[in-house]
């Protein structure tokens, strides 16, 4: 088995000498599995949930992360994920625009548990850190064209060239394209479509014998037909539908007017004519969709990253990461799945990031210490107006928000014999959130039968336009003890604290005096694993056990109308991960992996929501996740080598959101491919399918208002088919 490299504690080491529960994926293994994005990673580690589609935003380039129970459902900027994405070392704040197309990868590392101490706030759960190939000193790039179902088009093309014996570049473009798989009925539109444009520049310098600079470039353009979202159920009698359904419905059809209740009979039952809001809306083709509002999903995301290493002795190293980030993103969500106007939301959600992280490494008394230590500043400035349109009323929602974050940090790991080492850090953050609300009614009339404050006038406002402020201030320990009883043997036990920010309630409806906020919630996790290479390293065996005391658990639920996240209970999770590699012969390769998650409510304030009990599942979390492969590479002779592979994944039952009114079954998924490849040209042909069941499942789900109201979900894409050529040179 060939050794894995991988950075968890921010410096270079192999996977089995890291007492860090860390599943790590390789660029080739992406490739081989066809992996055009992060949520490629449901299959492939255990205990982790990645959602392409977050709750409430329409927008087809969110996504939604779990792992270990913990994550985030809302997008808004007033929320933080619960799990942290670093692309190179630099933090992606935002969950909109971080559905990152997987081009010139090197690895991700899935590290489960807080990486509070070395990666900061709002890794509660867990970071993927994401580290992308390199320039080098030899010429080379590679071309590759994907295509498949539903007119599935890939090209990608990445090239190195060493521009002096000091200075290499490296750059890399992707298109990618497919169309939509949920149709509209009434005019055709497919929803779920591709059409995404990325690059990335890399810039390597070795500026000397002790200095390394690299500056980097990325974008990313998406211009797409929106969410592939349909309405699953209509709650009979919802207070939003039967404002439609008496007030304005009758208007649309005037036979309607002859009942007292509008779309309902005397009797109360559900009459006919279109212009009723109901059941009827439900279609029988999961992949049908009967709306008419315009839906579409606009992001434009660019980054820059300069990050310089200094070697100041042969013990003592500086590393500097300076980052800038900037999306600018358009999307609108039709809820209702119909042809009438009971609720539609459009978004601007545009910010941009600063971020500057300075590293000090150390290593002394002969390499029986190492040590980390450093300082972390964070700005971002975002602005976020939202339309929601009820029919009877419209109104702006949203606003501005400044956020700043400074941190510093340090650990260090103390060998108190070749076999014993302890580890201690901690990281001490200060942080301001400062929210600026613009909320104000567009547009409405008198309903009869509603409260005095649901009665709307053009203009009036729904909360203070003052600036809003909460300030935090965290310590975040780690503590570690290993033991190598042998050099294929690792023991480890390991107690962490990690948080994520508070923030602000940034959906304000009906009107409030100021909007409310949040607190930090923080996790304190107790951990054991072991690592195991066997048989000659021809097998690895890899688990950890968790227990995580969960405070000041942050929901968001639907508090009539608006979205709300609150602190709302004191919870715990437990559970597990093994992860098996087994190499019987040269070529063979099998994989298994098996998750195992318990989380339960301690307590909980039911002033929040009265529907979540203490038996309720926590959102996006599966109890069990297992994934399994097998891979042969079999050389055939003048060069040519053909490699099947099949995946299989698990994901056990699971909620979309906290009060588990949108769930998902249990269900299986099938992925293969067979590659033929010629070492000596560097041509290869992979086929490839995907869902090779064509298994029905949602990746995402919720309920629009509450009590009551309706329910839409998004189906995954069936059965895939494709073919990637490829030319290396």
């Amino acid at each position: 088995m060939e050794e894995i490299v991988v950075t968890a504690r921010r410096r270079s080491e192999n996977l089995q000498d890291t007492p860090v529960a860390i599943t790590a994926v390789s660029g080739s293994m992406l490739a081989d599995r066809q992996a055009t994005s992060i949520t490629a990673l449901n299959d492939l580690a255990p205990s982790l949930t990645i959602n392409s589609s977050a709750a409430f935003s329409g927008s087809s380039q969110t996504v939604a992360v779990f792992m270990r129970g913990i994550g985030q459902t809302d997008f808004t900027l007033n929320t933080e994920p619960g799990v942290g994405i670093y692309v190179d070392g630099v933090y992606i704040s935002r969950s909109v625009g971080a559905l990152l197309d997987l081009v010139d990868i090197d690895r991700i590392e899935v590290l489960r548990g807080p990486q509070g101490t070395l990666f900061g706030r709002n890794s509660v759960g867990g970071a993927l850190n994401i580290t992308t190939q390199k320039p080098t000193s030899e010429f080379g790039g590679k071309a590759s064209l994907t295509y498949g179902t539903d007119n599935l088009l890939i090209a990608t093309g990445t090239i190195n060239v060493p521009l002096t014996d000091t200075l290499f570049v490296k750059a890399s473009l992707q298109s990618n394209t497919q169309d939509g798989y949920v149709e509209r009925i009434a005019d055709g539109i497919k929803l779920g479509n591709k059409d995404n444009l990325s690059g990335r520049l890399s810039l390597l310098w070795n500026a000397g014998a002790n200095t390394e600079i690299q500056l980097n470039a990325d974008f990313s353009r998406s211009r797409e037909n929106g969410a592939p979202l349909v309405l699953s159920e209509v709650a009979p009698g919802a207070p939003f539908a039967a404002a439609h359904n008496i007030i304005v419905a009758p208007q649309l059809n005037p036979a309607l007017q002859a009942f007292p209740n509008g779309c309902l009979d005397p009797a109360g039952a559900a009459i006919g004519g279109n212009a009723c809001f109901d059941n009827r809306w439900v279609l029988a083709d999961p992949f049908k969709n009967a709306g008419t509002y315009p839906v579409f999903s606009d992001a434009d995301v660019w980054g820059l990253g300069l990050t310089i290493k200094h070697e100041l002795s042969d013990a003592l190293s500086i590393k500097s990461i300076t980052a800038y980030r900037d999306l600018d993103s358009k999307f609108s969500r039709e809820s209702d799945g119909s042809p009438l106007q009971i609720n539609s939301t459009e978004d601007i959600f545009q910010y941009h990031q600063f971020s500057q992280e300075i590293q000090l490494s150390a290593e002394m008394l002969d390499g029986g210490l190492n040590v980390i230590a450093g300082g972390f500043y964070f700005d971002e400035k975002g602005h976020n107006p939202n339309i929601v349109d009820f029919g009877f009323v419209r109104f702006l929602s949203g606003g501005d928000i400044h956020n700043s974050s400074v941190a510093g940090f340090g650990q260090a790991t103390y060998k108190i014999s070749q076999q014993l080492a302890l580890t201690a850090g901690i990281r001490y953050t200060s942080e301001t959130k400062r929210f600026t609300p613009d909320q104000f009614v567009i547009s409405g009339y008198t309903v009869p039968f509603f409260p005095p404050f649901l009665q709307f006038t053009p203009g009036q406002r729904l909360t203070t336009s003052d600036q809003q402020v909460v300030k935090a201030k965290e310590w975040t320990p780690h503590f570690n003890l290993s033991f190598r009883p042998t050099d294929d043997a690792m023991l480890y036990v390991s107690y962490s604290r990690g948080f994520k920010s508070g923030g602000f309630t940034q959906r304000i409806f009906p009107a409030l005096t100021a909007p409310p906020s949040f607190q930090p919630e923080t996790v304190d996790v107790y951990e054991g694993g072991f690592k195991l290479d066997l048989f000659d390293r021809r097998f690895r065996l890899n688990g950890a056990g968790f227990l995580t005391d969960y405070s000041d658990l942050q929901v968001t639920v639907p508090v009539g109308v608006a979205p709300t996240t609150q602190n709302a209970a004191q919870a715990r999770i437990k559970g597990f991960e093994l992860e098996a590699t087994a190499v019987p012969i040269d070529g063979l390769t099998a994989t298994f992996a098996v998750g195992y998650v318990d989380a339960y409510y301690l307590a909980l304030d039911t002033r929040v929501s009265p529907t979540i009990t203490l038996d309720s599942k926590f959102p996006g979390t599966s109890d069990w996740t297992l994934n399994g492969s097998l891979q042969y590479g079999a050389p055939i002779g003048k060069g040519l080598t053909l490699t099947p592979l099949i995946g299989w994944s698990y994901r056990s039952e699971f909620s979309f959101d906290a009060e588990n009114f949108v769930g998902q079954g249990g269900y299986h998924l099938v992925d293969a491919s067979i590659k033929l490849a010629n070492t000596e040209t560097g041509w290869s042909a992979l086929v490839f399918g995907k869902n090779l069941t064509d298994e029905l499942y949602y990746s995402h789900g919720e309920q629009i208002l509450n009590p009551g109201g309706f329910k839409q979900v998004s189906p995954a894409r069936g059965r895939q088919i494709g073919l990637t050529l490829a030319k290396e040179f």
